[in-house]
């Protein structure tokens, strides 16, 4: 079972990956053996020291990966401590992001994307 993280503008399958991964307004949980979604409101909103909250709470819910467009220094750091790998993804829905990832098409992260 992996469990995979992908930060959304919306609330489904359908909806625009965020390009903002700690501060998207939602993240869709992924379970790429039960096909089970779930869909969690990003209620973190600090001025600083969003992006290791972020992941500490999608950590708390399992997720193992993370498919992101960007992702800052810190939250990349905290990711990486936690044992979560971080793949990349731009310009499409969130099922394309799940299709691209079960089918080994995204590249995984080994550095941030961006300051922060």
């Amino acid at each position: 079972m992996a469990r995979v993280a992908i930060p959304s503008v919306g609330k489904d399958l359908s909806s625009m990956v965020s390009d903002r991964f700690a501060r998207a307004e939602y993240f869709i949980i992924y379970d790429t053996e039960s096909g089970n979604v779930e869909v969690v409101e990003n209620t973190i909103a600090d001025a600083h020291g969003t992006g290791p909250k972020v992941v500490q709470s999608l950590v708390s819910k399992g997720v193992e990966y993370l498919i992101a467009s960007n992702v800052g220094r810190n939250a990349f750091e905290t990711l990486k401590a936690a044992g979560v790998k971080v793949y990349r993804f731009e310009g499409g829905t969130v099922q394309e992001a799940i299709d691209a990832f079960s089918e080994g098409r995204l590249e995984e992260l080994t550095t941030f994307t961006r300051e922060g």
